[in-house]
């Protein structure tokens, strides 16, 4: 059963496990797309804003366009943005020929996410001849099948399709050229093995987990190791949950090396879970209360099943009025939702907080609605084998004690019999039930604060992220690149003068002008202090200074309100990319040795770095 509700498809069978295959790779031919796509997996943040610095040129083809416009759907989807771009692109790409792949990755991308519709199953029927048309070990296809496969693991669940195109991809990409297809590949089809064979599809990830660490995709380890904590918490005994708890705390970590808070965030949920069953319950609810606020309002089964988990760990903790608050506000914020093994688990959890409140009618109607859930749920999910039946029949056993224990007791010794016998129903179902069923998802992801709070220009990271990025784009085509660093004269005088409130007005003033006077593709940041690093591209020695030399012009017609008689003059210290240059460190360095020589000429100029001669 399939419910659609607000856009959002839920999927029974989804519900076993939360976190989505990913996907990066294109396949495009294109070099520099390609190395965005790969940086996705890296950094995600960063890739879509190199991207996007891209597709703000004027001069791209359609079909670059529409390969670029894939990569950025594909950053988006693994950040949890809406694809607002999505629609325009898809039309812009129709004037590309029938089953172009751009044209295809873009389909693709719309089945997912704020694109996804009730006409999946047609859009599938369409995509999936297409594809069968491709040559079977070329990139092109490879990564086309790749990410099909990835948004159908998400949206339709354990099928034959996906796991034809997933093990289709992963054969045939057979070479050490086809290395990244192939760790993709087998990222996804072991997220589809995991559902039902844990140590093959451990194995998989393995795999797919060596290539990614060697190639430092952040991003897709942390993924990977979300989705083999999930498949050792499944087995439930206490090895494989430390095992579990082991590897959300490496995906967290690797996580915060992608700068993603989102993928923290998910792993923390997962230690909420995986700590509560462990029974160290403090340690619990540090990591709901961690994970919570990052999930709320993302409207994803993992943001329910973690609020679940929270109010068991309250409930541990001798909480159960706090733990009532969360469930009462599950019940009104997620009304109609198809939760699947976590509607169970809710009634259950709601029982014994009803139990433990007193309200013991309460607490036997909500075992009840459990073990209807529960049986719903058995009937409906791929998952349905031996052990779900032994389960059954176990818990149909204990109802059936219970209802006589309740005939035949009175009232008070009937609410006492209560508690014992929904503790052990708990105690059965948890052991038995748990360990096939859980899901968490990290796809959602906030932007991370890339600007200077003072000036609003790029911080010193983002704007280090930016001028790497033109230092190998430039390095790459072999174009013209200059970096300066730009440094306030006299901005100590200005602060004991005047005060740091007039240092403040003086840094303000000067990004101002700077984003008046500069090119819109100009790299502009404050590198730290009175300091600026400016890169300039596709300009020569002559046009680099002509743009400094307008900029120190705009800059000293400015009068501060505060600093009246403070000039806002500054130095720089200026170097070209030479052809023998190999790290942006190497021009930073040089650039910073120059800007010192500017200042020991008399300040208020800009020096070349390898040239004697200062220009005024």
């Amino acid at each position: 059963m399939r419910l659609v509700w607000q856009g959002v498809v839920l999927c029974s069978g989804l519900l076993f496990l939360s976190a989505s295959a990913s996907a990066s790779c294109l396949g495009s031919g294109d070099p520099e797309i390609e190395a965005l796509a790969k940086d996705i997996g890296r950094q995600p943040y960063q890739a879509l804003a190199a991207i996007e610095q891209v597709l703000g040129q004027t001069d791209l083809t359609i079909e670059r366009r529409a390969w670029l416009e894939a990569a950025r759907a594909q950053a988006k989807r693994m950040l949890g943005q809406e694809k607002t771009e999505l629609p325009l692109a898809l039309e812009a790409a129709q004037a590309l020929p029938a089953g172009h792949p751009a044209l295809l990755h873009l389909q693709i991308a719309n089945l997912y996410g704020g694109g996804l519709r009730a006409s999946v199953d047609e859009t599938l029927d369409r995509l999936l001849p297409q594809l069968a048309l491709l040559s079977v070990n070329q990139p092109t296809s490879l990564c086309l099948k790749i990410r099909l496969a990835s948004v159908m693991a998400d949206i339709e669940a354990l099928n034959g399709e996906t796991f034809e195109l997933a093990s289709n991809a992963y054969r045939n990409a057979d070479n050490e050229s086809l290395a990244w297809m192939r760790a993709e590949a087998a990222s996804v089809l072991g997220q589809i093995a995991l559902r039902t064979d844990g140590d093959y599809g451990r194995a998989l990830s393995e795999e797919a987990l060596r290539y990614f660490e060697a190639q430092q995709m952040h991003d897709m380890v942390a993924n990977e190791l979300y989705m083999s904590a999930f498949s050792w918490w499944r087995q439930r005994d206490s090895q494989s949950l430390k095992n579990a708890e082991q590897l959300f705390r490496r995906s967290a970590e690797a996580a915060q090396r992608a700068d993603n808070p989102f993928g923290v965030a998910y792993a923390e949920a997962g230690l909420c879970g995986v700590l509560e069953q462990q029974g160290r319950v403090a340690e619990a609810l540090q990591s709901c209360r961690a994970s919570l606020p990052k999930l709320k309002g993302i409207w994803h089964i993992t943001e329910y099943s973690t609020n679940v988990n929270y109010a068991a760990a309250l409930l541990a903790n001798k909480e159960p009025g706090q733990a009532m608050l969360i469930l009462e506000s599950l019940a009104k914020d997620w009304p109609g939702w198809d939760v699947g093994y976590h509607g169970y688990r809710y009634y259950f959890i709601r029982g014994q907080t009803y139990a433990a409140l007193g309200h013991y009618e309460a607490a036997v109607s909500d075992l009840n609605v459990a073990l209807s859930e529960l049986l719903e749920f058995g009937d409906n999910s791929w998952a349905r084998n031996n052990r779900l039946i032994q389960a059954r029949f176990r818990v149909e056993q204990l109802v059936q004690s219970l209802e006589r224990k309740t005939q035949e007791a009175a009232e008070k010794d009937r609410r006492h019999r209560l508690l014992v016998v929904s503790g052990v129903i708990v105690t059965l179902l948890l052991s038995i039930i748990v360990m096939l069923l859980l899901l968490r998802h990290r796809r959602f992801y906030r932007r991370m604060a890339f600007t200077d709070p003072l000036t609003g220009l790029a911080n010193r990271r983002y704007t280090e992220a930016r001028a790497q990025d033109a230092f190998a784009h430039a390095k790459a085509r072999q174009q013209s690149l200059f970096i300066a660093l730009l440094d306030l004269d006299r901005f100590k005088t200005c602060n004991d003068r005047y005060g740091h409130d007039a240092g403040d007005e003086a840094l303000k003033r000067f990004a101002k002008v700077a984003d008046k006077v500069l090119r819109p593709g100009d790299v502009f940041g404050r590198w730290g202090g009175e300091e600026f690093l400016l890169v300039l591209q596709g300009v020569d020695r002559d046009e680099a200074n002509t743009i400094l030399e307008r900029l120190r012009s705009a800059a000293a017609a400015e009068r501060l309100k505060l600093a009246p008689d403070y000039p806002l003059h500054f130095s720089a210290g200026v170097v070209g990319l030479q052809h023998d240059t190999e790290q942006l460190a190497e021009l930073l360095t040089l650039a910073d040795q120059a800007l010192y020589r500017a200042k020991e000429a008399g300040r208020n100029r800009s020096y070349f770095a390898k040239d004697y001669a200062v220009l005024n």
